[in-house]
């Protein structure tokens, strides 16, 4: 009888090569860890969310997903080393509605595009923003600083986490949508927001729940609405601007993650089913649950005609607000 190991020598030394190229690659991924960038400094939403879920993703993978901040440039740097990376999905981008939203129609010539230059791989959680006014502003709703805001048109000032932020480009929504004026102040970050708008700096702002939410149970400042399409469970008595009377001012922060363009459909795959597993785990719950982050899954399909829209979207608020970098 001929020997198997024989016969099958020249067809398999033949067959080496396709075994040791695309194929045997996409069977053995990941071989190595799994770099998430955070576009952010640590310890911000981004950040939390990044560190929560990759504790998870490390056992779905069996490969540690290691966490990268590299913040500038409203999360542009980051954005654009993904984008210049290896399409092998060992290198992802936590983005935002920032990163992949607002900045191409803020900066032109900003080197990478949201669209064509990632594969978007899923959504994970939306960050809710409060319209937020200091105590001593004499409004009670939503509707009542509109109308206060219209008989002073440009006398009120409101204050931002910076120019381009979500923070920002939610009151320059609701400034469009409402048909009022008022200064802009930006700050960088949220805390600093927070305190003067606690000391009486600014008039009003859109901050983040999580990073005013503190400020608000102890009376400090007052939540007038919420820019979102729905209610915050940890603030159900605060009505949506909608509700209040100011409709089409949904501003929630988003993050999802995004691989560079042509990475491979199999590995975006895995990557989005480790992900979506990740957020039922009880840790990811309680760090989503204690920072006022709600957990939105929204899978690889849906990704590339959400973020078109919100590229649209945010364009339209962009150009109107007059916010357009010079070239």
């Amino acid at each position: 009888m001929l020997d198997r190991r024989l016969f099958l020598g020249a067809a398999g030394a033949a067959l080496l090569p396709a075994l040791s190229g695309p194929a045997l690659a996409q069977t053995d991924w990941p071989a190595r860890p799994v770099t998430v960038v955070v576009p952010y400094p640590p310890a911000g939403s981004v950040d939390l969310v990044a560190r929560a879920i990759g504790e998870p993703m490390t056992r779905a993978l069996g490969q540690p997903v290691v966490v990268e901040n590299r913040g500038g440039s409203g999360g542009s740097v980051a954005a654009q080393a993904v984008a210049l990376a290896d399409p092998d999905a060992y290198r992802l981008v936590l983005g935002t509605q920032q990163t992949h939203g607002t900045n191409e129609a803020i900066y032109p010539s900003l080197p990478y595009r949201a669209i064509d230059s990632f594969v978007p791989i899923c959504q994970v959680c939306t960050v809710p923003h409060a319209l937020v006014v200091k105590k001593t502003l004499p409004v009670a709703t939503a509707t009542e600083l509109v109308a206060l805001l219209k008989r002073e048109p440009g006398k009120l000032n409101y204050g931002s986490t910076g120019i381009g932020s979500s923070s920002h480009l939610a009151c320059e929504l609701f400034k469009i949508k409402a048909g009022v004026e008022a200064q802009h102040v930006p700050y960088r970050g949220g805390g600093p927001l927070a305190q003067d708008l606690m000391a009486g700096v600014v008039d009003f702002g859109f901050i983040a729940v999580a990073n005013i939410r503190g400020q608000l149970e102890g009376g400090m400042v007052r939540a007038l609405a919420i820019a979102s399409s729905r209610r915050v469970p940890l603030m159900p008595d605060i009505p949506t601007l909608a509700e209040a009377g100011v409709p089409d001012v949904d501003a929630d922060a988003w993050f999802a993650y995004f691989a560079p363009a042509k990475t491979p459909a199999d590995r975006v795959a895995r990557l989005a089913a480790a992900i979506e597993g990740a957020l039922t785990a009880d840790a990811v719950r309680e760090t989503f649950d204690r920072n006022a982050v709600v957990a939105r899954f929204r899978p690889t399909a849906e990704m590339p005609d959400f973020v078109a829209a919100e590229v649209k979207k945010w364009a339209e608020v962009v150009r109107l607000a007059n916010l357009v970098e010079a070239k």
